[in-house]
């Protein structure tokens, strides 16, 4: 296994452990920090840099190697992560960050209801970084199918409840669900997952 390879494993793993902390922050506050956010576009940064001047060593070119994708490595069960150039990082950024942005504008101009928060975009951007915009859709795609299984079971199993205590009040899984927030760091995260071996 070459530097490369094992450097560009660790910045998967951080990547991934950052996430699941955003999740677990999402999921009790409802909130994405923008350190966390920031720190993890750091992290990207320097995976990058890393890259490059680890080409540099090699004889490749630091330029070369910054640009170009990085190393194709094996994940979870041998199944193989491949990597993305800086080029395809960046668009995977702004198709990611700029598409859920305008998603959500649209969306709360037309049912006057608060859809994704800044937090959730600028966590995709990040997310775009790494994966790109191809593998980025996927990792999107997958939140928002496990979200929507989330909402419909919160959902049934709210039915439930009232049907089975009809004068039961205080309940905060009685108010219309479209008024309801709800964490998607931890769909994201599951996203990633599934987009690395896609």
């Amino acid at each position: 296994m070459t530097y490369v390879s094992v450097v560009t494993i660790v910045a998967y793993a951080l990547l991934i452990a950052g996430l699941a902390v955003v999740s677990v922050k999402d999921a009790r506050t409802r909130r994405i920090p923008n350190g966390w956010v920031a720190l993890l576009m750091l992290l990207w940064a320097a995976w990058r840099l890393v890259l490059g001047f680890a080409g540099k060593y090699m004889g490749l070119g630091f330029w070369s190697t910054l640009l170009s994708p990085a190393p194709e490595v094996l994940g979870c069960f041998g199944l193989p992560i491949y990597g993305v150039s800086l080029s395809e990082g960046i668009l995977g950024a702004l198709a990611l960050g700029g598409g859920m942005l305008v998603l959500s504008a649209v969306y709360e101009l037309a049912m006057r209801n608060e859809s994704f928060g800044g937090g959730d975009i600028k966590l995709m951007a990040v997310v775009g970084l790494f994966l790109g915009w191809e593998r980025g859709l996927v990792c999107l795609l997958v939140a928002c199918v496990l979200s929507v299984a989330y909402v419909l079971v919160r959902a049934v199993a709210a039915r439930a409840r009232r049907a089975s205590a009809p004068n039961a009040s205080g309940d905060s899984a009685a108010a219309p669900l479209r008024t309801q927030t709800m964490p998607f760091a931890p769909f994201i995260t599951l996203g990633v997952l599934v987009a690395f071996v896609s």
